[in-house]
């Protein structure tokens, strides 16, 4: 398919961004109102500590997204329960110290085990016994009981300033711009399913469009759904629809272009009859999504009648069909997830509309490393005399959810800089308010700065670290008095040596004491990947074809990660640093995905005949080949990249199963009736030497990268200079990735 067709952004695409920016700056604006609420509560009430509710806030506005007041409520409930063990704790071990640290950090191990269905509640609650820990050693136990409670109090105020602002004074939406995106998307699938049943039944040949088709029309829908829900995954109703509407849009320009010229002239009127019928049951189903849509209301699932004996035909509209029941689950559980008011969204917590484990094992890898984080900042503190105080465990609990030490450094890179923006701006602010100290000065001043750090973090995905960190350290550099004054410059240089101790502590844990480095997880995952490729190569050449099943998960799941590790590793050095070339090996590999689902679709369409399994034995050596090359290029990538790798020689894989059938096939005469259609076993083949082609690919590439390694870690050495073909290793050499 062309890239250029896949990647156009159609009109009405340039007029959804248009919206989509316009309801970011809107997000922005009631992000700096429930700030400035925040504040003006705290500053009225005289609440101790007051600038953490306009923390707290921001933090709502930024993670709590999409269900705000769900998790201002959770969290509620998490911070007062973590809060009311940790005293307990606190009193029962006040005079050992060491049980109370053990005690306190097995709690906080606990809790971090929940943060893979409730992130922000299991963080905060984490969070409020780390800080505990860090208050009561320089003072006392009445001074850390003290803390818990005003902590509780500043999470609740935040809230109510949060709910009043998102439900009260300017409700969400949001959602209304989405589900009329839905709506519109939804219609228009429907209007081509009912075209090509006109089409089917008339007999004729479909209208050529020279408009670039949006193949995935829900993707850039998942920005409206918030920041976290950006982070798509296999369990999420939002990517099941993405996928299955991208599929659906494929296989339709699929039947348009290939399959309904042939049945237009090939079958009788009375047999295209079911077919044009079933692409009716599939425009009407769309056509109750589309109502469903645009009054916000569940659709009932449909079982079409599927016709019998139509071949490619009946293959091709069963698998739209299967598709349009997908899409239809997936609406169902959206609009599950993002139901009006609170009730919807504690719906949205059921297992079955959110797909998730309360508990994984990477909850579990992040409790543990936030424990360990957490005795190492403590040994620092109270041993090293480190600077930071109680901030460097607010840092420590985000970052011990940091996926890699790639991801690690970035974070730390760019959220430092985004703490030295908010402190800049938060020292100029109140060096104004201090000259001209009235409140209202206070707010607009507070109000703008909390508006742009939020843009920032939605408009840069990329730097969404700065915006955050800026957001939540103006406060501390602007609102630590109670009043239009100077913000204390000890809070200030506490939180900035708090990130500076806690990231330097987070890289040292992602680097030497749980290493975790993106390319080598993406170099494991690729081997992984082509490890089960081979396995499933070999089975499409057993006894039991009928049940093959295509391409192994792995090998798309690497390719949906990829993009994210290679982005993570652009803040590593030395052989650990993105090599572009790597981006060929993720070019191929999709070839090679798409190569098996090709053949996987091939092989179900006919049953066993002569001509298969004459096709089969004269390219059956290709099992075995691709056993060993496969092999072969995965141990080539399982290895570390850096001095201690070793140079494979690249594979050669020639198996020229295209010219070996056509050889073979000739003798083999006219087939009988039309029954059998001759030309899907030379497909096949075609698409083994594809596979052998990208697999060679990836080989060259792969020795390349180690090449290049190795030069940079020995300069003087003998592979100084020696470089591989650079059309192997650039951009060019691989299609455009699918997002």
């Amino acid at each position: 398919m062309n890239a250029a067709l896949l990647d156009s952004t159609p009109p009405g695409e340039q007029l959804h961004q248009a919206r989509l920016r316009q309801e970011q700056v809107k997000h922005a604006l009631k992000t700096a109102l429930a700030c400035c609420l925040a504040t003006t509560l705290a500053y009225f009430f005289h609440l101790q500590s007051g600038h953490l509710a306009v923390v707290f806030a921001y933090l709502l506005m930024t993670m709590g997204m999409p269900s705000p007041r769900l998790n201002a409520v959770l969290t509620l409930l998490a911070i007062g329960i973590s809060a009311t063990v940790s005293a307990l704790l606190l009193v029962a071990f006040a005079g050992a110290p060491a049980l109370y640290l053990a005690a306190t950090l097995l709690w906080i191990f606990t809790c971090v085990l929940f943060s893979n269905r409730f992130s922000l509640p299991a963080t905060m609650g984490a969070m409020v016994s780390a800080i505990g820990i860090f208050v009561l050693f320089p003072g006392t136990v009445g001074t850390t009981l003290t803390f818990y409670v005003h902590y509780l109090l500043n999470w609740l105020l935040a809230s109510f300033s949060v709910i009043v602002v998102h439900t009260l004074l300017w409700p969400l939406n949001t959602r209304q711009r989405l589900f009329q995106r839905l709506a519109e998307v939804y219609g228009g699938l429907e209007t081509r399913c009912r075209e090509a049943a006109a089409r089917i039944r008339s007999g004729e040949p479909p209208a050529m469009d020279a408009s670039g088709q949006d193949w995935a029309p829900f993707r850039r829908l998942r920005q409206l759904v918030a920041s976290e829900a950006r982070r798509l995954d296999a369990t999420s109703p939002f990517a099941r629809m993405i996928l299955a509407c991208r599929s659906l849009n494929v296989r339709l320009w699929f039947f348009d272009r290939a399959i309904a010229p042939l049945t237009s002239t090939a079958l009788p009127a009375r047999e295209r009859q079911p077919l044009g019928s079933l692409l009716d049951q599939c425009a009407e189903q769309l056509h109750a999504l589309f109502e469903g849509a645009s009054r916000r209301q569940p659709v009932a699932p449909e079982n079409p009648e599927l016709p019998a004996d139509v071949g490619l035909a009946r293959t091709v509209l069963h698998r739209v069909a299967r598709d349009v029941q997908t899409v239809t689950a997936a609406y169902n559980a959206l609009l599950t997830s993002m139901r009006g008011g609170l009730a919807g969204d504690l719906a949205a917590l059921r297992p079955a509309a959110t797909g998730q484990r309360v508990t994984d094992v990477g909850s579990v890898r992040s409790g543990a490393k936030l424990a360990l984080m957490i005795l190492l900042l403590v040994i620092e503190e109270g041993v090293l005399r480190f600077p930071g105080g109680s901030q460097v465990a607010f840092f420590a609990a985000f970052f011990a959810s940091t996926g890699n030490l790639g991801r690690q450094n970035r974070t730390d890179l760019f959220g430092l800089a985004g703490l030295l923006g908010g402190f800049a701006y938060g020292t100029l602010a109140a060096f104004l308010t201090t000259r001209l100290p009235h409140f209202p000065l206070l707010l607009a001043l507070l109000f703008l700065g909390e508006f742009l750090a939020n843009l920032a973090f939605q408009m840069l995905p990329r730097f969404g670290a700065a915006g955050m960190q800026a957001g939540l350290a103006l406060p501390f550099a602007y609102l630590t008095t109670s009043g239009p004054e100077w913000g204390s410059l000890a809070d200030v240089r506490t939180r900035f040596w708090g990130l500076i101790v806690a990231g330097f502590t987070a890289i040292a844990v992602h680097a030497y004491l749980w290493p975790v480095l993106p390319i080598r997880r993406l170099r494991a995952s690729i081997a992984g990947a082509l490890r089960d490729t081979a396995v499933r190569v070999g089975q499409l050449f057993s006894a039991s074809r009928s049940t093959w099943g295509g391409a192994p998960p792995s090998l798309g799941e690497t390719i949906l990660r990829a993009e994210d590790l290679l982005d993570d590793a652009l803040y590593l050095p030395g052989s650990d640093h993105a090599d572009p070339a790597y981006r060929g090996i993720l070019g191929s590999l999709q070839e090679i995905d798409a190569s098996l689902e090709y053949v996987h679709f091939l092989v179900g369409l006919e049953a066993e005949h002569a001509l298969r399994d004459r096709f089969f034995p004269v390219v059956g050596d290709y099992a075995g080949q691709a056993q060993r090359n496969l092999q072969q290029v995965a141990r080539q990538l399982q290895q570390s990249p850096g001095r201690g790798a070793r140079l494979e020689p690249p594979v050669r894989w020639k198996p020229d199963a295209s010219g070996r059938w056509d050889h073979a096939s000739h003798p083999a005469g006219t087939l009988p009736d039309g029954a059998i259609d001759p030309w899907i076993p030379a497909v096949i083949a075609r698409c083994l030497d594809q596979i052998a082609q990208a697999t060679e690919r990836i080989s060259s590439i792969a020795q390349e990268i180690d090449q290049r390694n190795l030069a940079r870690e020995v300069p003087h050495g003998p592979l100084q200079g020696s470089r591989a073909a650079p059309s192997l290793g650039s951009a060019d050499a691989a299609p455009g990735l699918r997002k």
